[in-house]
């Protein structure tokens, strides 16, 4: 699993030169990421379906499908050279568990999954009205939110895992 992070981590600072997907301009920094990807996984590493809404550069929806070869990923990206880039990175990294989606949540006709994972897409009301109509009964959905996460979710029932400036909300049953 390493290997692929390291390949993908190479791969994500060369496309960035030219298309400028992230801030990140060093290796230890997309590995900051990538361990802010990973950070929650235990507490979802056994879900059979996931999708991610707005994988952008990879975080968190292509890492965690890198550690998660059990689970089938739908990554969500409409902006035509993220969806390029993640296509790519699939290839090289011979991921079968992917499945790249070019268009907006909306528009995706996908079935419903059993996690559905987001990072910083919109605010969290908006994000739940879009991604319910995905979530299966019983199933979770996982942001991974900033600091203003408790001003966001005062009326949800959901459980929060902090780790510094970064706040992972687990919201459960919104469909049960």
């Amino acid at each position: 699993m390493k290997e692929k992070f390291e390949k993908f981590a190479n791969e994500l600072l060369k496309w960035n030169k030219t298309h400028k997907f992230t801030n990140y301009t060093t290796k230890e920094e997309v590995f900051e990421q990538i361990k802010d990807s990973l950070y929650p996984i235990e507490k979802i590493k056994n879900k059979k379906s996931a999708l991610d809404i707005g994988t952008g550069a990879g975080f968190p929806g292509f890492i965690l499908a890198v550690a998660m070869p059990n689970t089938k990923w739908y990554l969500v990206e409409p902006l035509k050279k993220r969806y390029s880039f993640l296509n790519y990175i699939k290839i090289i990294l011979s991921l079968k568990n992917v499945t790249i989606i070019p268009k907006r949540i909306e528009n995706s006709g996908l079935n419903q999954v059993e996690l559905i994972t987001t990072r910083a897409v919109m605010p969290t009301k908006k994000i739940i009205e879009l991604s319910t109509p995905f979530l299966q009964k019983n199933g979770t959905i996982l942001l991974y939110k900033g600091s203003n996460a408790l001003n966001e979710i005062e009326d949800l029932k959901a459980s929060i895992i902090n780790r510094g400036n970064r706040n992972y909300v687990f919201i459960k049953d919104i469909n049960g």
